[in-house]
């Protein structure tokens, strides 16, 4: 490998931590999001549907970051060739 195709290989795996931090971001924004939208009040312990209202709507946000992560792989994998 040329300096070249080390640079431009360093500068696409900064692109891909900076992405995966910022969808580590969106992932807690969503929790919390999630957190305020299913939990009317705090007790000592969740009902189930509290429960399963924060786990499915975390679970879809979690879902569509990891669709979009394997799509942006794909676009770096394929601007490699």
């Amino acid at each position: 490998m040329d300096s070249g195709q080390i640079d431009q290989q360093l500068a696409q795996d900064i692109e891909m931590e900076r992405q995966k931090g910022r969808i580590q971001q969106e992932i807690f924004q969503k929790s919390e999001m999630c957190w305020d939208m299913c939990v009317g009040s705090m007790s000592a312990k969740f009902d189930g549907k509290t429960e399963s209202c924060i786990v499915n709507c975390v679970e879809r946000y979690v879902d569509t970051a990891v669709a979009i992560q394997k799509r942006f792989q794909e676009k770096l994998s394929m601007g490699r060739m």
